[in-house]
């Protein structure tokens, strides 16, 4: 994989990460590597860059625009649940992150289970669903490595499918409305 430089990331994309987190190029670097839980873990870089690149987005400016504008909010998310104004934020030097070569955290988290999530996917569950609840993003991770290993779904596709329908189930338990399932 390259190596992450802020300063080579496309303008748009690091005038928004200013305009999150003026100054602070640590929280900057970890809204760029966190996987999303909602975007079957992809993240910023490497993975969607192309929303913030003219040359890439020009055949979808709609889907690029959205983009933007969702991680705009993103960049500023708090823990556990992304949507409220409570809590710390993501990003925040002082909160737990999971071990890359560009960032440093001063509590590292590591997946109970790295046959089935790897550490930044843990730290998305936990910091994302679980609001830093380690115990519980834990739990909720063994929970889910049994079941994908009872349902003989190993290879990390079949792990993105089953994820997709649990989000669907997640959110609809979380909002009551069953749209979705």
């Amino acid at each position: 994989m390259a190596d992450l430089d802020l300063a080579t990331l496309p303008p748009e994309l690091s005038d928004a990460l200013e305009r999150a987190w003026p100054g602070c190029a640590e929280a900057q670097r970890r809204a760029v590597l966190a996987p999303w839980c909602q975007e079957v873990w992809r993240s910023v870089w490497p993975d969607l860059l192309w929303p913030w690149q003219p040359t890439r987005r020009w055949w979808r400016p709609g889907a690029a625009q959205a983009w933007r504008e969702t991680f705009d909010s993103l960049f500023l998310a708090r823990r556990g649940n992304v949507l409220t104004a409570e809590g710390p934020r993501l990003f925040d030097p002082d909160e737990p992150f999971f071990p890359t070569p560009w960032t440093q955290a001063r509590v590292l988290l590591k997946s109970p289970v790295p046959q089935v999530f790897s550490d930044g996917e843990f730290w998305a569950l936990t910091m994302q669903l679980h609001d830093g609840d380690t115990a519980a993003a834990t739990r909720y991770a063994q929970a889910c490595a049994r079941h994908l290993q009872a349902s003989n779904a190993t290879s990390r596709s079949q792990r993105d499918r089953w994820w997709v329908q649990e989000l669907i189930v997640l959110q609809a338990s979380a909002t009551g409305s069953l749209g979705g399932l």
